[in-house]
C-alpha cells in the first residue's frame, strides 16, 4: 500500500497562532534555565507579548478564512484541521480569557519561587492544545489535542503559589497550608475524572471507528448520510460514549462533581481560566462533531440531551444558592450556564451555533470581569473567598462594588446587559425550532439564579463591613474589570453585530 501525502493543503499559516504560542511556550521553558531570564517581569512579559502576537495573527486571518456563504475548502492537512472563522473565534476567546491568568501573576506565581517559567509554559500549551481542538476535522487530532491541554491544567490546578518556593525536598518538613491542601485535593480530583473522561471518549472514538471505517469527522457525516450500514449499534454507543467524556469537561449533569472543588481549590487564575475556556473548547468540539458528523442521527441524541440540558439548569442554579464560596457558587453558575449553551447543540441549526459562539462571547467577558474582582478581594485560609468579605464593598471601593454589580446582573440575564441577548439568542434558536419546553424550563432556572447573584450585590451595598480590609486592586485586573465592563454593556447595547459575526463563523 503507497501511502501519498498531499503537500498542496498543509496550509502552514492557517495554524500561524497555534504555532506561534507553542514557539513562546518552548522559549519561556528555556528561558527559565538562566537566572537572569527567570524573573516574573521578563517571563510574563514574553507571554504577554507572544499572546498578543497569536492574537493579532489570528484577526489577520478572520477576512481569508473559508465560510459556508463563501465557500472554499476548509479542509488542511489531509483534512486532520479545519480551517474556518469557527476555528477563529474561539481563538479569540482562548487567547483572550489567558491574559486573565497572564495578569494574574502578580501572586501566581511569585518573585522567589523556582517554577515561574513552568507556569507560563503550561498555560500556553494548554491555550494550544485548546486552538487545535477548535481546529481538529478528525478524531485523532481531537483526542491528542485534548490531552495536550487538560495535562497542563492537570498540573496548573496544583500550582498552589501560597506555599514553597520549588526548592524543597522530599524530607523537608514543613507545614502544608490550606490553600496548598485544597489544591493538591483540586488537581488529584481533575485529573483522575480528566483521565477516566479521557477513557471513555477514545473507546467512543474508537466504537465510530469501527462503526463507520473512518475518524475524519466529515467523512464520518457524509456516509451516514449515505451509506445505511454506518447507521449500526457501534456508532450510536460510540456516539454516547464521546458525549460522555466531552460532558464532563463541560460539567454537565450528572458529570458535574468535581467542577465545585476544582474550582475553589485552583488557583484563581486557574479557576478564572478553565471556567471559559476549557468550555469553550469541550463546546467546540461537541459541535463539530454532531452538528457535521451526527445531524442525521438527531431523534437518537435529542432528547438525552434535552433532559440532561434542563437537569444541569436546574441542579447547577439550585446548588449555588447553598454556596457561601464565591468561586463555588460561581463553579456551580457555570454549570448551569453549560446547559443554556446546551440548548443551541439541541436545536441542531445554524442559528443555533451561531447563538452559542455568541453566548460564550459574552461569557467570556462576564466572567473575566467576576473572577478578577474575586482575585482582588481573595484572602488566606478556608474563608479566604466567602461572599462575606464583600459586605461593605461599595463604601471601600464603590467603582469595583459597581463592577461587579454589572458582571452579576449580566449573569443572571437583566436587560439590556450582554448576558441578556446571550440567552435571548439561544432561547430564540430553540423556539424556532419548537423547543418550547426547554425554553420554559430555561426561564424557570434563570429565575432562580437571581438570588445567589444578587445576594452578592445585596453584600456589597446593604452591609456593613466586618473586616476592616482595603482591597489592592492591581493594574493589569483593574484594566481586565474596565475593559470586560465596557464590552459587556455595549454588547448590551448593541447585540446585533456580534451575532452577525457569530453567524458568520458557523462551521461546515
Amino acid at each position: 500500500m503507497e501511502i501519498v501525502i498531499n503537500f498542496e493543503d498543509m496550509k502552514w499559516a492557517a495554524i500561524g497562532p497555534e504555532l506561534i504560542i507553542m514557539m513562546t511556550a518552548f522559549f519561556i521553558l528555556l528561558s527559565g534555565l538562566k537566572k537572569e531570564m527567570n524573573k516574573l517581569s521578563f517571563l510574563s512579559g514574553v507571554a504577554l507579548i507572544g499572546i498578543s502576537v497569536a492574537l493579532i495573527f489570528t484577526l489577520t486571518l478572520w477576512g481569508e478564512a473559508p465560510t459556508i456563504e463563501s465557500g472554499g475548502n476548509p479542509r488542511i492537512f489531509s483534512g486532520a484541521l479545519i480551517n474556518d472563522r469557527f476555528s477563529l473565534a474561539f481563538n479569540l476567546i482562548f487567547l483572550l480569557m489567558s491574559l486573565f491568568v497572564v495578569f494574574g501573576s502578580v501572586r501566581y506565581p511569585q518573585e522567589n519561587h523556582e517554577n515561574k517559567a513552568e507556569y507560563f509554559s503550561l498555560l500556553l500549551m494548554a491555550i494550544a492544545g485548546m486552538m487545535f481542538l477548535a481546529k481538529s476535522g478528525n478524531l485523532i487530532t481531537i483526542f491528542m489535542s485534548l490531552e495536550l491541554f487538560s495535562i497542563a491544567l492537570y498540573i496548573l490546578c496544583g500550582f498552589s503559589a501560597k506555599h514553597g518556593t520549588g526548592k524543597e525536598g522530599p524530607h523537608s518538613k514543613m507545614e502544608l497550608s490550606w490553600e496548598t491542601l485544597a489544591s493538591q485535593e483540586s488537581t488529584v480530583k481533575y485529573l483522575l475524572t480528566g483521565a477516566f473522561s479521557s477513557a471513555i471518549l477514545v473507546y467512543g472514538m474508537a466504537l465510530i471507528y469501527a462503526g463507520s471505517g473512518t475518524t475524519e469527522i466529515s467523512m464520518i457525516g457524509l456516509l451516514i448520510q449515505e451509506n445505511p450500514y454506518t447507521k449500526n449499534t457501534l456508532v450510536y454507543i460510540g456516539m454516547g460514549l464521546m458525549f460522555c467524556g466531552l460532558a464532563f469537561k463541560i460539567s454537565l449533569v450528572p458529570f458535574h462533581s468535581w467542577t465545585p472543588d476544582v474550582y475553589q481549590g485552583a488557583p484563581t487564575p486557574i479557576t478564572g481560566f478553565m471556567s471559559v475556556a476549557t468550555k469553550a473548547a469541550a463546546f467546540a468540539v461537541i459541535i463539530r462533531i454532531f452538528f457535521t458528523a451526527f445531524p442525521k442521527l438527531e431523534p437518537v441524541w435529542v432528547p438525552i440531551m434535552f433532559g440532561i440540558s434542563i437537569l444541569t439548569m436546574l441542579i447547577g442554579n439550585i446548588a449555588a444558592i447553598f454556596q457561601d464560596d464565591l468561586k463555588r457558587m460561581l463553579a456551580y453558575s457555570g454549570v448551569a450556564h453549560a446547559g443554556y449553551l446546551l440548548i443551541g447543540i439541541i436545536t441542531n441549526t445554524q442559528e443555533g451555533m451561531a447563538s452559542i459562539i455568541f453566548y460564550l462571547a459574552v461569557y467570556l467577558f462576564m466572567n473575566i470581569g467576576a473572577f478578577a474582582v474575586v482575585f482582588i478581594m481573595e484572602g488566606e485560609g478556608q474563608e479566604g473567598n466567602s461572599i462575606n468579605r464583600f459586605k461593605g464593598l461599595a463604601k471601600k471601593k464603590p467603582l469595583l462594588a459597581v463592577a461587579m454589580s454589572l458582571f452579576m446582573v449580566s449573569l443572571a440575564g437583566f436587560p439590556p446587559t450582554a448576558g441578556f441577548f446571550g440567552k435571548l439568542f439561544v432561547f430564540y434558536a430553540a423556539i424556532k425550532e419548537g423547543y418550547i419546553l426547554i425554553t420554559v424550563m430555561a426561564v424557570i432556572a434563570s429565575i432562580i439564579s437571581v438570588y445567589f447573584y444578587l445576594r452578592v450585590i445585596v453584600m456589597m451595598f446593604f452591609h456593613e463591613d466586618e473586616n476592616g480590609l482595603q482591597p489592592v486592586i492591581y493594574k493589569g485586573m483593574g484594566a481586565l474589570i474596565t475593559v470586560s465592563c465596557v464590552m459587556v454593556i455595549a454588547i448590551g447595547l448593541f447585540p446585533s453585530f456580534l451575532m452577525e459575526l457569530a453567524r458568520g463563523a458557523v462551521p461546515f
